[in-house]
């Protein structure tokens, strides 16, 4: 992992730019949401996985589940029936 460290200004109107080589190391696109948070002396910005759909977050919890194949057959059914 190579380190990177660049001075960036603040803007007058409190904004600060990510310079591109850090977008693009990390895969930050437009729009996305990054996570700041303050320390003593500094503050550090953390990239945010995208937020995924509450069923999506279920049906993964579900699949490391161990359900006979019954169970999942009966638990695909209902979700079809929705």
């Amino acid at each position: 992992m190579k380190i990177e460290e660049k001075y960036v200004k603040v803007g007058e109107r409190d904004q600060v730019v990510i310079p591109k080589s850090f977008r693009e190391s990390e895969g930050i696109k437009p729009n996305q949401f990054v996570k700041m948070v303050s320390e003593p002396n500094q503050i550090v910005i953390r990239k945010v996985s995208p937020i995924k759909e509450p069923e999506d977050v279920i049906f993964n919890i579900l699949t490391k589940a161990k359900f006979s194949e019954e169970d999942w057959k009966r638990i695909h059914e209902e979700r079809e029936e929705k």
